[in-house]
Order: C-alpha cells, then structure tokens, then sequence
C-alpha cells in the first residue's frame, strides 16, 4: 500500500486526534480565562491609538505631613534595629535574611541597607558606625561571584559569600538571577549615590561588573533561572513589583519603557467595594504567578514618593483591607511574608492566581492558613495615611516585639498565633518606613514643609 493510500486510510483516525487536540486547547484556554469573567479592564484610547486601560482616580487620598516620630514610635525603630545587631556577620558586611539562617538575596540586602541608612539618619546609631557596616557590605558586593559571570545570583551565603540554592545548599554554578531582586538593590545603590558621594566609585566598581544584555529586552525586564542543567530565561515582574523596581534602574539610565508601563497589562477585580488593579497576564500562558499585595506599593511610597498611577493603585490595595476589617472585622496587612514552619514563605494577596485574598507559594501551593496580619505592611501602611484603621493595625502588633531579634513578621489570622520568624526584610522596611515618616521618600528632592 502506497503512503498516500496509508494516509486515506486513516483521515478518520487522524480527524479524531486532531479533534481531541483541538477541544483540549479549547478547554485550556477556557479554564485558564476564566476569571476574566470577574476582571474589568477599562480602556480607552490613547494619542497613539493604542488601548490602556482607564482609571478614576480619587480626589482626597490621606497624604500626613511628615513629623519627628513619637517617643512610642522611636522605640519601634531601635527595636527593629535590633535584628541587625543580632544577624549581622562582621566580616562580610551582610546581614541574614533570616534569624538564625546565613543566606540572603539581594531584596534582603537592600532591605538592610535602607535599613542602617535610616537608623544612622535617626540617630540610633552613631556615624562611625553607619561608614564601618556600610564600607563592609560594599565591599562584599563588589566580590561577589556571579551567575554564569552575567549577574548576581539569587542567593548567597552571609558568612562565605558563595552562590546558594533558596536553602542556603552550596551551589558553584548559582541558580540564576531575578532582575526585581536586583532592581530592588539599585535604589539604595541609587540613594548611596546621591547622599555619600565618597561610596561613588565602590558603587561604580559594583555595577560595571555585571553584564546587563540579557536583562534589558526591548524595554523589559528579564530573570533567569537555573535548575537541573536546564537553564531558562523569562520576563519578569508583575503589576506592582515591576513598575517599582524599574524606577530605579530609570535613574541609572536602563531602558524600562516597557516595564514601567502601569496600564498594559491592568484590570480591575472589585474586592471589599473597591476596583483593585491587578494584573491579568495568565500564570499559565505568561509563566510568572500574579500577586497584587501591599509590598511593592509600600517601597514605592516610602523610597520614590508615589507617582500619578502607584499613588492611585496604592491606595486601593490599602483600601480593600481596610474594608475587609469594616466587613468581618479581621485586621488584614497582607503581603508577601516569610512564615515560622512550612512551606516558610508565601505571598498572601489581595487578589493572586484568580483568586480573592489568595495565599499562594512561589510554586502555586494555596492554603487560607498561611494568611497573617503583617508586621511591615502594617507600619507601611500607617506612615503613608495615618488613618484610624492603620493606628488600629500598628496597636495590634506593637506586641510583637522581641527583646534583641527585632518584631516579629506578624500574626496568624485563622487562629491569632503568632508568626514568630524575625527576618530582615520586617525589620529593615519598619525602619525604612519611621525615616519616611521624618524625612519623606528616600528619592525625591524635599522643601522643608516636605513637600
């Protein structure tokens, strides 16, 4: 039988495969949609000719003059201070990401960098103190190896400085970048430049180590990852995290366009009466989890000082909490936070994978149980607004305090335990956040009125 008659004789046969084919993709797409249904995307045209979405903004969203801190407040701040004293490792410069565990990423590290700024600028430690910690943890930059010669890796171990896997196992290839994690680094790289000209040229020495092109693509940004010999690049950052980090790669003259667009990927799920931005890019068909939380939105009003878009997204995120606790009367601070047993660290969302108030793994694990009223995102939120529900928020966990490991990352909401894990990352954004609270963002240029 020749092959043209093989191929009439199974045309039945080969309909039916592609008919099952066909109605998978179907089903695929269909599912992985699905939640559009909830999601508004409110566009109009732009002068282009291309459709952004469309945003109301609100007219009186609280905006509290800066102050000097309470006695209360300061107390708060010294606290913090206190897990740098404790998980400092003096002949690196770094401090750990977590008590007790000598690994860090360099979200961490910025963290405790923005972190010793602010309390050297709070008077909680002494100058000679901020330049010795300082020169230390440049220095260890500088000599960090890199991933594939490229890049930071993820990972590092506080004491070796060699390249780790995410449990701190020594790994000599390194496990890939993460171009938020990096981006996350740059703006207290960024305020070093502006405010301690004499750390200049280590900065310089930092960066033009690392290779950039594979990063910046037409204007996005790009992460990799590493795993089993198998070596993947995808783009990174998400509504929120993407358009924050990209300022401050825009201040060293990186190509973001692309990134720091709030609107090409925005819609609009109402949760607790309030249109929250999120962003509709399927995990699924784009590859990254989608996670709309308080983090990103925070760093952006305490370090930049808001811009038209995050000052509206921002206060919505804040303002679907709020209402949640009018509605059920259960605090919520939600965002991504480390946890005191397992899976150890989760994104609890206002709005993640689809779903309302989704508490999600990196991986795509979801359980409500890791959902906490966090200790950061509770000071954040008090030092923008000051609103009666944040003074509520920061009472509540004011009891968490440790006497020399700093606060505690928060507060189990199913049973009111508490998430007793000190990390770096709690600590060094309430002290970010009592600086904010003084001195206004850490990159805007302020008159004395603060303004």
């Amino acid at each position: 039988m020749g092959f043209k008659q093989q191929i009439l004789e199974m045309r039945s046969q080969i309909a039916v495969i592609l008919g099952l084919i066909t109605t998978g993709f179907i089903i695929f797409f269909l599912t992985d949609l699905s939640h559009l249904q909830d999601t508004r995307t409110l566009t109009a045209m732009d002068k282009s000719g291309s459709e952004v979405a469309l945003v109301e903004f609100t007219p009186d969203i609280p905006n509290p003059p800066l102050r000097d801190l309470t006695e209360p407040e300061m107390k708060t701040a010294r606290t913090a201070w206190k897990y740098f004293e404790t998980n400092w490792n003096q002949d690196t410069g770094l401090a750990d990401s977590v008590s007790g565990f000598h690994f860090t990423t360099l979200w961490d590290t910025a963290s405790y960098l923005l972190g010793l700024i602010s309390a050297y600028k709070l008077e909680i430690i002494s100058e000679e103190e901020f330049h010795s910690r300082m020169e230390k943890a440049l220095d260890s930059l500088a000599k960090i190896p890199l991933y594939n010669g490229e890049l930071p890796n993820k990972a590092y171990d506080t004491k070796s400085l060699s390249m780790t896997d995410y449990q701190n196992k020594p790994s000599d290839t390194g496990t890939g970048w993460s171009a938020i994690d990096i981006g996350r680094l740059f703006v207290p790289f960024n305020v070093i430049l502006y405010e301690y000209s004499r750390y200049t040229p280590k900065i310089r020495e930092i960066v033009s180590r690392w290779n950039y092109k594979r990063m910046f693509i037409d204007g996005q940004l790009f992460g990799v990852t590493y795993k089993n010999s198998v070596e993947q690049l995808n783009q990174e950052g998400r509504l929120g995290y993407e358009e924050y980090v990209s300022k401050s790669f825009a201040l060293l003259g990186f190509d973001i366009s692309a990134a720091y667009s709030y609107l090409d990927h925005t819609g609009f799920v109402e949760i607790e009466d309030v249109e929250v931005p999120v962003d509709v890019r399927s995990s699924a068909i784009f590859g990254a989890h989608t996670y709309a939380l308080s983090e990103p939105y925070i760093l952006d009003g305490i370090e930049f000082g808001f811009d038209h878009y995050s000052r509206e997204f921002a206060y919505r995120i804040y303002l679907a909490q709020e209402n949640r606790f009018k509605n059920t009367g259960i605090f919520t601070a939600v965002t991504e936070t480390a946890l005191n047993e397992d899976p150890f660290f989760v994104y609890n969302t206002v709005y993640g994978e689809n779903k309302k108030w989704a508490c999600i793994t990196s991986e795509g694990l979801e359980s409500a149980e890791w959902r906490t009223l966090s200790t950061k995102a509770a000071l954040g939120w008090y030092t923008l607004y000051e609103t009666g529900y944040s003074k509520q928020l920061v009472e509540k966990i004011n009891k968490l305090a440790t006497p020399d490991n700093g606060f505690y990352a928060g507060i189990y909401e199913n049973d009111q335990r508490i998430n007793a894990v000190t990390t770096c990352n709690t600590n060094g954004i309430i002290l970010e956040a009592l600086y904010y609270k003084k001195f206004g963002p850490f990159l805007r240029i302020m008159g004395k009125d603060g303004k």
